[in-house]
């Protein structure tokens, strides 16, 4: 059988130095290559593009699509201002990853959003976010690390019945974290199926829809570390060759 092709929403960045500073490259970090490939898909990176008809014929191509961390959402999206606290957004990426997400739906194949991801996923599905984690009254934990980006650094909690439950085999795990931002209120079709001890939103499951499932940890990072983190991969890649 041919290996699905999993397509990787792609980001840039602008060269700081060197020879070609101030130079666009189309990019994805290489975690999200590795765990695709190591459980058993082909990567795909999807590069950040404005001509509609050309991220139409990519997402005509896939199998799956994997949702990619990177830049704040902007809030003007789900009807807010910006606040003090948010950081950097580009709001031509949130109209790339929000048809990209139209596309894919269309078609009914396999989603998963990480971090960002899953964070543009709840915006597309009607609903909003913590511009910053301190906008929540009830947010305790560290949820930026700021350390190696494998490591666990806090617990969270799953629901016994779903998806991730099932897939690791535990309801009680421990993650790494890398973000400021989270869900606030859920999007319509998802339903909460993991939560930091805090609260914090750290998984979302698609209710009505084939394959629909977003970290707002990194599954990618850890994954060259941790067996249960590869799992995940696992199971999207094996959803994609159904």
């Amino acid at each position: 059988m041919a290996r699905p092709l999993i397509g990787i929403s792609g980001n840039h960045l602008v060269d700081e130095g060197g020879y070609f500073a101030g130079y666009h490259r189309a990019y994805v970090n290489h975690d999200y290559v590795r765990s695709v490939t190591e459980a058993g898909g082909v990567p795909v990176v999807i590069p950040f593009n404005e001509d509609t008809e050309v991220v139409k014929e990519c997402v005509a191509r896939i199998d799956a699509l994997l949702m990619t961390g990177g830049q704040d959402v902007c809030p003007l999206n789900y009807g807010e201002e910006p606040h003090q606290k948010i950081g950097p957004v580009w709001p031509e990426r949130d109209a790339f990853d929000l048809l990209l997400i139209k596309e894919a739906e269309k078609r009914q194949i396999p989603i998963m959003g990480i971090c960002r991801g899953l964070q543009i996923l709840n915006v597309a599905h009607g609903d909003t976010l913590y511009q910053d984690l301190s906008l929540d009254k009830n947010c305790y934990i560290k949820h930026a690390q700021k350390q190696d980006p494998a490591t666990a650094t806090h617990s969270i909690l799953i629901e016994a019945n779903s998806r991730l439950a099932k897939i690791i085999g535990k309801c009680q795990w421990v993650t790494n974290s890398h973000h400021h931002q989270t869900v606030h209120k859920v999007g319509e079709g998802f339903k909460v199926t993991a939560r930091a001890k805090d609260g914090t939103v750290e998984s979302l499951e698609g209710t009505n829809y084939p394959y629909l499932m977003a970290y707002q940890f990194h599954p990618e990072m850890m994954s060259a570390k941790y067996a249960l983190a590869k799992k995940i991969f696992v199971d999207f890649v094996n959803a994609a060759g159904k």
